[in-house]
């Protein structure tokens, strides 16, 4: 089957209309390791102070109306360090098609003699837009769409995770789109309208920092997804951080793509990063691969004594940002 540069939607379109559609219906990260509120809000609250991250991802450079991504993020801890909080908002372009999420956190930290426990909670709002210009059809009088009307619908959706940290290493367990909503479009029309059902996510990260000498850190990573209808995800990065100011590394997303990263820390409190896809799936002859950006905002944590907390943050604190 020969593969055609530009993207074709048409089938896309019919489907979601037409039926009840799962999948991924969630923007991947490469950087997922720096995105990971995004998908576990049991993550509030255990960076430091303040954290605050944009994010921007371009996917398959070289096909009209690939995804697109634009993500902002902040969350701290209160209440003695017992409890975290955290709100983003999320915009995922794809082809004709457009979610604009935004969604708050809560998380409960348990503290234990050299670890922590959180367990959080979290809700979002989605506007899902179609795009009826963006449309292109083969057959311009189909009367299933009207490319002169666009549908747009807000849905409601939650999530729940736990995750177990010290400054060594973690575990994160997660669920998204626990309701499984609905987005019901062109309700009105009786020809048009169709749906689009979420389908639950699960995500499992663990990871482990080491190293002999604290200014050469490794940062071993495994990211797991899972979603009804897909094969199972598997994504493993390697970072290097290097006297608190560099972080190189690489990735492997399995039957999918290569990525590199480097990043850098400056002014005290920031960082910037940027991992680079190059695709090893049947795409890689039609893309020249996937780029991703991502700026930090990490406050220092002065407040009182925690344990093995004064150690994250103040010996690891490079890794622990990023």
């Amino acid at each position: 089957m020969i593969m055609m540069k530009k993207l074709n939607y048409c089938c896309l379109v019919l489907l979601l209309l037409s039926s009840t559609m799962k999948g991924q219906q969630l923007p991947y990260y490469t950087q997922f390791r720096s995105n990971d509120l995004l998908q576990n809000p049991a993550v509030s609250g255990t960076k430091r102070t303040i954290d605050a991250r944009l994010n921007y991802r371009m996917q398959w450079l070289g096909f009209e109306g690939a995804p697109r991504t634009e993500s902002f993020s902040l969350n701290s801890r209160f209440y003695k360090g017992r409890m975290g909080a955290g709100v983003y908002m999320m915009q995922d372009k794809v082809g004709p098609a457009k979610q604009m999420n935004l969604g708050a956190s809560y998380a409960i930290h348990f503290r234990f003699p050299d670890c922590e426990l959180s367990a959080g909670v979290g809700g979002n709002y989605t506007n899902y837009t179609l795009l009826g210009s963006l449309i292109t059809l083969h057959h311009t009088q189909d009367p299933s769409i009207d490319q002169n009307v666009s549908s747009s619908v807000w849905v409601g959706d939650a999530n729940a995770g736990i995750y177990l940290y010290n400054d060594r290493f973690h575990l994160g367990a997660s669920a998204m789109h626990l309701l499984q909503s609905t987005a019901a479009f062109y309700k009105s029309d009786s020809i048009k309208r169709g749906k689009v059902k979420y389908a639950t996510q699960a995500n499992v990260s663990v990871g482990y920092n080491f190293g002999q000498n604290p200014s050469y850190i490794w940062e071993s990573n495994l990211f797991a997804n899972y979603v009804t209808g897909l094969p199972i995800m598997l994504d493993y990065t390697l970072r290097l951080h290097v006297k608190e100011k560099f972080m190189t590394g690489i990735s492997l997303r399995l039957h999918d793509a290569v990525a590199i990263h480097f990043g850098i820390s400056f002014l005290e409190n920031f960082q910037a990063s940027y991992s680079y896809d190059l695709l090893i799936s049947n795409l890689r002859p039609y893309s020249s691969g996937s780029h991703e950006i991502m700026l930090v905002y990490n406050m220092k944590y002065h407040s009182g004594k925690h344990g093995f907390l004064d150690t994250q943050f103040l010996h690891q604190k490079y890794g622990y940002m990023l």
